[in-house]
């Protein structure tokens, strides 16, 4: 095997490699978000809250706004990685939003 060939089997093998650690660790996000939000947000915040009609959150960053507030509000001292964590699970389950 010719050295650009076994370079290129490289550089595909890291992208894939780091491609794969980034949706391992979305996932690992996602679950700790489903998590956060089953034990301290689902008792008042069933699914309905989220498929509304009337529901006003049109951005992801309006979404993390009110997890952040929410959060502040129920005493709960989460961090940036807490609020991001529910926040991109919301996201996925329910909102399905852009920047």
């Amino acid at each position: 095997m010719n050295a650009w060939l076994c370079g290129g089997v490289a550089g595909w093998l890291l992208a894939a490699g780091i491609a794969g650690s980034a949706v391992a660790q979305d996932g690992a996000d996602q679950d700790r978000g489903q998590a956060l939000y089953e034990n301290h947000c689902r008792f008042c915040h069933e699914s309905w809250a989220h498929e509304r009609q009337t529901r006003q959150v049109t951005t992801r960053a309006e979404l993390r706004r009110r997890v952040m507030g929410w959060a502040l509000h129920s005493g709960l001292e989460w961090g940036d990685e807490e609020v991001d964590a529910v926040t991109a699970y919301l996201d996925r389950r329910f909102y399905d939003l852009t920047e």
